[in-house]
């Protein structure tokens, strides 16, 4: 028995939203999650790969901020 293909388009729609739902979310609790690491990183110092590390922290954190701002509104 097959699925006419409206259904099958609106299913894909209805998955691509759960899916575009789940990365704000992961990226709201991400944003959140990621600055508890910024301490310990501080505390070892900024000079070469903790450095780095900080640096890539800061972009990735400010990527999930942009991505998960608006999560559950």
């Amino acid at each position: 028995m097959s699925i006419p293909a409206p259904t099958r388009l609106a299913s894909g729609q209805q998955v691509a939203g759960l899916m575009t739902g789940t990365v704000k979310a992961a990226a709201f609790w991400a944003a959140i999650a990621i600055p508890a690491t910024y301490p310990m990183l501080l505390y070892m110092g900024l000079e070469g790969t903790p450095g780095l590390l900080f640096v890539a922290l800061l972009f990735a954190n400010a990527l999930a901020l942009a991505i998960g701002h608006d999560h559950k509104r």
